[in-house]
């Protein structure tokens, strides 16, 4: 059965071919980096026999998911591949069972170890030298909190959280794919999400990305689904707003640029009805977050207290779009003192040196997206170390599956294409490089990209499977189709 475009669809807007063209061109540019990266990326990590047979076995399983897009495996093929995703979360756990991150997910469990004991979302940080209260977004933490009330705080119940988040976000995949008319697509691209490498290496830690992803997702739906301005609109629009404001702030601005991007759909009165609702339901998801804040503080802090800090992380003569170390004469001062002078050094920098700003920025931006290693760093950084020879064993998958994801989105733009898809990824891009390149940048940064990218895909099969019937199927003759 071949998934209709439905009306959502035939009033798309007619540019859509010309960003597909674009995006493409974009993807395959990325690709090519990954290309002329990996034998820099096997000089510092190694390659060895294993990861190769590793990423045999993966590549094996994602065409199995790929190819669901034109068939259906029947529940016994979905079992089987539900069986073989649970295998490789369980494979991902025993990569940080017994190890320490020193980052983000060591703070996530310490914010959640002190909700939990009553003493509030605060932490002591060694690199600002001071206790902060705001550093981290509050959407997160409570989350985990409430989750290890229930089932603790150990790797296992780290990654079932995860892995109740990941499925939802499928289901969230397949249900988009369904809203644009491509409900196989959506299926086949939900099971590569669950499968794919950079979110089973994220799985068994405590990272936001889980959260982000799913609000992202359901940002995407209020838009695309909205119709008219009432309140089920201004819910399915705010609440996701809000909530993605409060896990990823350097997001908080994808609410507006997805309603943008759906604005010559829904027409520019009805779009400025469902902005002004949504974003008072968004005000009203964060007013608690804001009202502590004030009482903390005596300032509205409407995100979180560091936006000078992870401006100066990207922008200053040595930055990379990775996190490092802050100068040495910020640290011990107050929260927000301390934000605001690191914000003063980044904007004086750049002021001064703006080719530097301009060749840091694509820097930044080649490296984040076109370079798989991030997870490969994070887990040689946790103690105890890796075993010798792991590093060289993950990298095929980690930078691999990068690269495919990069090539294979730069075709099926290409291939066949949703409007309204299109709309979503330009607008992503737009969201990282206007508002997130100039701040901390780094790979995980780009990972919202992921989702939409593979709903590309699975359309790209669907496109590609179709053509190849097309010249398969016998020529009827010219007299026959007359006398039909």
């Amino acid at each position: 059965m071949v998934d209709a475009p439905p009306r959502i669809e035939r009033r798309a807007s007619a540019a859509a071919p010309a960003g597909a063209i674009a995006l493409s061109a974009l993807f395959a540019g990325l690709a090519l980096y990954a290309c002329w990266s990996a034998p820099g990326l096997a000089e510092r990590w190694g390659i060895a026999p294993a990861g190769l047979v590793l990423l045999a076995v993966w590549v094996a399983a994602a065409a199995w998911a790929a190819a669901t897009a034109v068939r259906d495996p029947g529940r016994v093929g979905w079992a089987g591949f539900a069986i073989v995703a649970i295998a490789f979360r369980l494979a991902s756990l025993t990569l940080v069972a017994g190890r320490e991150s020193p980052g983000d997910p060591h703070w996530y469990l310490e914010l959640a170890r002190h909700l939990l004991s009553g003493q509030g979302l605060f932490l002591d940080d060694p690199a600002m030298g001071t206790r902060v209260y705001a550093e981290f977004p509050p959407a997160y933490p409570v989350l985990l909190a409430g989750w290890s009330a229930i089932a603790g705080l150990s790797p296992v119940a780290v990654l079932t959280l995860s892995t109740l988040l990941d499925a939802l976000a499928a289901a969230m995949i397949a249900s988009l794919g369904r809203r644009i008319g491509a409900a196989r697509a959506g299926r086949a691209a939900a099971a590569l999400y669950l499968i794919w490498p950079s979110v089973l290496f994220n799985a068994p830690l405590a990272q936001k990305e889980s959260l982000e992803l799913v609000a992202v997702l359901a940002l995407a739906h209020g838009w695309v689904g909205a119709e008219w301005v009432d309140w089920r609109a201004a819910l399915r629009i705010g609440l996701p707003a809000g909530l993605l404001a409060l896990t990823q702030p350097g997001m908080a601005a994808m609410a507006a640029l997805f309603g943008l991007a759906m604005a010559p759909r829904l027409g520019w009165r009805r779009f400025a009805g469902l902005a002004a609702v949504g974003a008072l339901v968004a005000a009203a998801v964060m007013m608690p977050w804001w009202v502590r804040n004030w009482r903390l503080f005596h300032a509205f802090v409407p995100l979180t207290s560091v936006g000078g800090l992870s401006l100066w992380v990207g922008e200053n003569p040595g930055a990379t779009g990775n996190w490092m170390p802050y100068p040495a004469a910020l640290v011990g001062l107050p929260e927000l003192a301390c934000s605001r002078a690191a914000g003063r050094l980044a904007i004086d920098w750049m002021i001064h040196h703006p080719a530097g700003v301009a060749h840091l920025t694509v820097a930044k931006f080649l490296r984040a997206a076109g370079v798989g290693q991030f997870a490969i760093t994070r887990l040689a950084a946790m103690r105890p170390g890796l075993a010798p020879g792991l590093t060289a064993t993950l990298l095929p998958l980690a930078h691999g599956s990068q690269f495919v994801l990069l090539a294979a989105g730069a075709v099926s733009l290409l291939v066949r294409r949703r409007p309204t898809l299109t709309a979503l990824i330009l607008t992503i891009v737009a969201q990282l490089l206007v508002f997130g390149l100039p701040f901390e940048f780094s790979e995980r940064h780009r990972e919202v990209l992921t989702p939409f990218l593979l709903l590309s895909i699975a359309l790209g099969v669907q496109g590609a499977m179709a053509y190849v019937r097309r010249r398969r199927a016998p020529a009827v003759p010219s007299w026959a189709q007359r006398s039909a």
